[in-house]
């Protein structure tokens, strides 16, 4: 190899560690008042997250959703997400959570009716993955491009809004798996990891 290409490989690389030490991960965000009631709520030790589940839990396998509602408002001037991309996302979390509990034995309806569970689901920051540092091993590892995500999510009865379990979540993107060069990657990937954790914490509820 080259001095020269020796020299451009070695400068990439130092910027690419620079940049990985001004990286930041998605925190905690301030209550936005969208959940029903936070004062139960109990901070878990080894994730980012606070939870609630009332021991009512096993009582539903039926389920609704809301449309995912966004908390979070870009930056006017500089905006990391188009609409088309935001909402790629809110789809995405209600799709994926339906198709998860389907799979896993549970029904999913449009409407309120006794026994259903409604799920109400808000989005109070998100950062944008950047997809040419998340292919990179040098940077995927420091962390690099990682975006993030952070929600508030409650399930609560259908008809009379009794909130049945609770959780407040924030993180940034996996550092193994590959979110591509999309924008939306990482913070689809908490989703799916955020999801599955929920349909196992439901399934104990139901003795499974």
């Amino acid at each position: 190899m080259r001095s020269k290409e020796r020299l451009s490989i070695a400068t990439l690389l130092l910027a690419m560690f620079v940049i990985a030490g001004c990286a930041t991960p998605v925190k905690e965000q301030e209550q936005s008042g969208f959940l029903g009631d936070y004062s139960r709520l109990q901070k878990v030790d080894d994730d980012d997250a606070y939870f609630y589940t009332s021991d009512k839990l096993g009582n539903y396998s039926t389920f609704m959703f809301d449309p995912v509602v966004l908390l979070y408002k870009q930056d006017v001037e500089k905006p990391q997400y188009t609409e088309e991309e935001m909402d790629e996302i809110t789809r995405h979390v209600n799709t994926e959570a339906s198709n998860a509990l389907t799979d896993a034995g549970y029904t999913v309806v449009s409407n309120a009716a006794p026994g259903v569970g409604r799920f109400r689901i808000g989005i109070t920051k998100i950062d944008a993955s950047t997809g040419p540092a998340n292919i990179i091993i040098y940077t995927k590892i420091t962390g690099v491009g990682l975006g993030g995500i952070a929600t508030e999510a409650e399930l609560v009865d259908s008809l009379t809004g009794e909130q049945i379990t609770a959780g407040v979540r924030w993180g940034s993107g996996s550092r193994v798996l590959r979110a591509g060069f999309t924008k939306t990657g990482d913070p689809k990937i908490l989703i799916n990891k955020w999801v599955k954790a929920f349909i196992k914490r439901l399934d104990k509820a139901h003795g499974k």
